[in-house]
């Protein structure tokens, strides 16, 4: 991708964040981001088929960072000294992510455009429940893919619950009510 179609790329997202955390996504239209991001609908279309296109596509970019196994520095965390399999700190990680993107999850979150987000989450979250689980052998009672499912859920409950706090908490704490309710 050549630098004016990253620009471009960049732009339309930039114009989406901010949209979407002004009004609801159902009543957002194409229109709207074009205005916002000051292109044309054929420059628009050359990158996206749809809203939801680009709903997804600015989805599969937080998860692809947030969920990579490349643990470098970053400006608000530092986890790269760290392993991909240190199951606590890619909690946090997830979390100071959350916290990096805390408009665009809040935007999203509150509108009809969560289901389409929410879905994509659980798969990437589901990811990690299988390779913790894998690796750490589990022998519980509950069956398996009941376990992994129920873990996803209980991190997507917390995350709401922070989410609707106002991000009061640190993303440690947060981790910690994870890692709590997880054993317990």
């Amino acid at each position: 991708m050549d630098k004016r179609e990253e620009k471009t790329i960049n732009k339309i997202h930039e114009a989406f964040v901010k949209l979407i955390n002004q009004r609801d996504y159902e009543s957002l239209t194409i229109q709207d981001i074009l205005e916002e991001a000051k292109i044309s609908r054929s420059t628009f279309y050359a990158h996206y088929k749809t809203k939801d296109e680009l709903l997804l596509k600015v989805s599969h970019h937080i998860f692809e960072h947030v969920f990579s196994k490349s643990l470098e520095e970053e400006k608000s965390h530092d986890f790269s000294k760290d392993t991909f399999y240190n199951y606590r700190h890619l909690i946090e990680h997830i979390y100071y992510h959350v916290l990096d993107e805390k408009e665009l999850f809040k935007g999203i979150l509150k509108s009809r455009g969560s289901e389409i987000f929410m879905k994509e989450f659980r798969k990437e979250l589901l990811k990690v429940a299988d390779s913790y689980y894998s690796n750490y052998h589990y022998q519980g009672e509950i069956p398996l893919e009941l376990k992994k499912s129920i873990s996803v859920e209980e991190f997507i409950v917390i995350l709401n619950y922070w989410i609707k706090n106002d991000f009061q908490e640190s993303p440690e704490e947060v981790a910690d009510y994870f890692i709590k309710s997880f054993i317990n």
